[in-house]
């Protein structure tokens, strides 16, 4: 089954409109990188557009070919590339690092062949980058439901859209597989998309030099499972792309290389001959790129990143959630509030770019909370800066503060040197009470270890040693911040299920419709079996568009963020549609909670998550949540917490048990 997958790739999708050439001359590299290989795919001349055949819905484009001429040049003088190099009126060129297919060369097979061929031949930390101009279009996702659009993307090789025979087109899936075996095997697998609705695919047609063609009716990928990979470390994917959903990326005439140049592609090679933005982040970089759209009058386009935006070309970054915030005089404006997670008293460190926040680069300035609203946070500063803040800044989170006294901890140690241990290291824990009925407890181990259980008995953590041990108090600390830190998301609810939610939400076993969710098990809640294959829906209620997030708390206490997935753009999902993923199974037994949230803007949700008190590590994607999901029928009031602003917030149990008879 590819439901999972198929909004990733929509994510992946296409692109193609092209951009002006650059003029400036680079001697030297102003990056040299040693491990990035590229597919380069540029198509002009269809084999079946109106030029060659009166019955085709799209035209020739004219600029398409010459952005994979421009954009390769800049990329070699830039990294430093040994790019391949095509002859005259040669449209297949390749060497070690590249591949070029431009034209009547860029067929569907040769496309994918390509693209199979370097999967196969790279090794892990490679970078594969595929940047794609021409045509794109869509097709209805009558099944996954994963664009609020309620379509998913295709791109058009050469020879697409034959009237008298298969449609031809690349799907978004079919890419979305090969990025899963990429990424799978430890590369690095960066796609690069200049074309209408490219934040997720190129879709609706549009008049002009705009590359994108009708609707595709009646289609469906038929895909082959294609075996993953294994490498030592995780890889990861970016995709950058022209306009976002609903958009057209916009061409201007050229007169340099081709007929014309898209606004994008221009704006990208502009942004990395910019000093020290070759080494800059992805995020950095698209950054950079829509405001120089902007700037060039294409204010209807909007570019667009997904994935791993901390990185760079042919790098791996730690992954970490950062903020973008705002200077206002001695204060700063923090773009996050309560529903990201901020709390009064935690501290940032503030920076000009991402690629310096991820580096560990000195700040440019630090500050505390001061106090939080539902979206925005206001930041005091701890010294006044010597020089004027940039307007845009970069946040990262330096230290977490907790309310006091919000995580209740019993103890059912005997009494002892072991109980007077931890009652002395709970005491120095601000946040901690002890008292009956918390949320946990301490009870015996072997060997005279200390385990954590929740008030079910459900284990939560193992590994905490004895008392006496080395490292002992900050191994406690860690599990009492990751407990602080669900109560913290627990506390958002806003409503008691889905009566009040302005989201419905469904979990059941793969092969429902979206929108008629299965009857509940008995005693109201859903039951799933541990090895069944699951699929969850999200329909938003509103009269209006809105934000949909659903984080997922797992038996140990792991946090994931399930929707949007990790690194995709939040895009606002129109009354009545349906967001989607599945299928998923469970790596474990026992009850699990789900907090969906709706806003009316976007919020940084994936600031929640958090590794389990397991041995799970959410960074290199172990946690069971990135693959699993399940639902509930009902959630329970907290009545301290009211709806503020245009937000809401619910919670449900599901249960998920051994039984291998169970759906």
């Amino acid at each position: 089954m590819v439901k999972r997958w198929t909004a990733i790739l929509a994510a992946l999708a296409l692109a193609g409109c092209s951009g002006e050439a650059g003029g400036d001359q680079i001697i030297e590299p102003l990056a040299r990188v040693d491990n990035v290989h590229a597919l380069f795919v540029g198509i002009d001349d269809y084999q079946f557009s109106r030029e060659t055949d009166p019955r085709a819905a799209f035209s020739d484009l004219q600029g398409a070919v010459g952005d994979v001429t421009r954009f390769k040049a800049a990329l070699g003088e830039i990294y430093g590339l040994d790019l391949d190099r095509a002859g005259a009126d040669e449209c297949d060129s390749g060497n070690d690092i590249s591949t070029t297919l431009t034209d009547s060369c860029a067929t569907r097979a040769r496309i994918l062949g390509a693209l199979d061929t370097q999967i196969d031949s790279l090794e892990p930390g490679d970078t594969l980058l595929f940047y794609f101009a021409g045509h794109g279009s869509r097709y209805r996702d009558d099944e996954a439901f994963d664009q609020d659009s309620g379509y998913n993307g295709t791109i058009l090789p050469h020879d697409a859209r034959n009237p008298d025979g298969s449609q031809g087109d690349i799907f978004d899936v079919e890419l979305k597989q090969r990025k899963d075996r990429a990424t799978a095997k430890g590369l690095y697998f960066v796609t690069i998309f200049d074309s209408c609705n490219s934040g997720t695919a190129t879709r609706a047609g549009a008049a002009g030099q705009s590359r994108s063609v009708p609707v595709l009716e009646g289609a469906s990928p038929s895909l082959e499972q294609q075996a993953g990979g294994s490498a030592e470390e995780e890889g990861y994917w970016v995709h950058l792309a022209a306009a976002q959903d609903g958009e057209d990326a916009q061409e201007t005439a050229s007169g340099a290389i081709s007929a014309r140049a898209g606004v994008f592609t221009t704006a990208l090679i502009e942004t990395l001959r910019m000093p020290g933005m070759a080494r800059a982040s992805f995020g950095d970089i698209i950054a950079e790129v829509q405001l120089r759209v902007a700037q060039n009058g294409a204010a209807s386009q909007t570019p667009s990143a997904e994935g791993q935006l901390t990185a760079s070309l042919g790098a791996k970054s730690r992954s970490v959630v950062l903020f973008d915030a705002t200077g206002e005089g001695e204060t700063i404006a923090l773009q996050a509030g309560s529903s990201s997670g901020i709390t009064q008293g935690s501290t940032f460190a503030f920076h000009a770019r991402q690629s310096d926040a991820v580096a560990g680069a000195l700040p440019l300035a630090t500050g505390h909370v001061a106090s939080v609203g539902a979206n925005t946070a206001r930041i005091a500063l701890d010294t006044r800066p010597t020089e004027a803040l940039p307007e845009r800044l970069v946040a990262e989170q330096t230290a977490h503060f907790f309310p006091a006294q919000s995580v209740v901890i019993g103890n059912d140690l005997p009494e002892g040197e072991t109980r007077s241990a931890i009652d002395s290291a709970l005491a120095a824990i601000p946040f901690v009470k002890q008292g009956q009925g918390g949320v946990a407890r301490f009870v015996p181990g072997a060997n005279g270890s200390v385990e954590l259980r929740a008030a079910d008995g459900t284990l939560l953590a193992d590994n905490l040693g004895a008392a006496q041990d080395p490292g002992f108090v900050q191994r406690l600390e860690d599990e009492m911040q990751k407990l602080a830190r669900v109560q913290q998301l627990l506390g958002l609810r806003t409503g008691t299920g889905q009566s009040e939610s302005a989201a419905a939400f469904c979990i059941a076993p793969e092969g429902y419709r979206a929108t008629s969710c299965p009857p509940l098990e008995r005693g109201g809640v859903r039951q799933l079996g541990k090895n069944g294959r699951i699929t969850a829906t999200l329909i938003n209620r509103s009269t209006e568009p809105r934000f949909l997030y659903l984080l997922a708390i797992d038996p140990r206490n792991a946090i994931d963020l399930i929707l949007p997935l990790r690194g995709e753009f939040d895009r606002p999902i129109a009354p009545g549609q349906p967001y989607r993923r599945g299928p998923f199974a469970f790596d474990l037994a026992g009850n699990y909670r789900f907090v969906t949230i709706v806003t009316d803007a976007p919020i940084r949700a994936d600031a929640f998550e958090q590794s389990g008190n397991g041995t799970r590590d959410i960074e290199a994607c172990l946690s069971p949540l990135e693959r699993l999901l399940c639902s509930a029928s009902k959630g329970t009031r907290d009545t301290s917490v009211t709806r503020v602003g245009n937000w809401s917030a619910t919670v449900a149990t599901a249960i998920v048990t051994d039984d291998a008879s169970a759906p």
